[in-house]
């Protein structure tokens, strides 16, 4: 079975992060793309490309051997959507990283280009995960 342009696209996107090829990142989404982390309980804003970017370049040293395994995929072809369960490790200063994530992408029409994405976090890790990771990275700031 041939793959359509945005699954290729969607493909891509997991194999740049594997890579944390922010450049290969950022070159597939469209130049108004936006990233919304979800759920809204969260409160986290709106995202354009250039946050978006920064967060990457600013993460990108934190998460070492970062890797993605898609789990599942549901394509709507008419839609232009790809939803993806993914699950992610990687090492950290606080210990190994793993959490889920849903990505809903939405593409152009040409398929090759990511116009939004949506990524839902699993919340209980982010509570427990991130207070240790911000501990660990002040405390080898101190010692840097």
């Amino acid at each position: 079975m041939a793959f359509t342009e945005q699954r290729r696209t969607a493909e891509s996107l997991v194999e740049a992060f594997n890579n944390m090829d922010i450049d290969k990142i950022m070159s597939l989404r469209s130049p108004d793309c936006t990233n919304q982390i979800l759920p809204r309980s969260i409160k986290l804003p709106l995202q354009g490309n250039a946050p978006y970017e920064k967060r990457l370049r600013f993460l990108h040293p934190i998460f070492e051997n970062f890797s993605l395994t898609v789990e599942d995929i549901l394509e709507d072809v008419e839609a232009r959507r790809i939803c993806m369960w993914l699950y992610a490790k990687a090492d950290t200063a606080a210990g190994q990283y793993l959490n889920e994530y849903i990505w809903i992408l939405q593409f152009d029409e040409s398929g090759k280009q990511i116009i939004s994405q949506k990524e839902y976090v699993d919340t209980v890790m982010q509570k427990e995960f991130y207070p240790k990771l911000q501990a660990a990275c002040w405390a080898q700031a101190k010692k840097d």
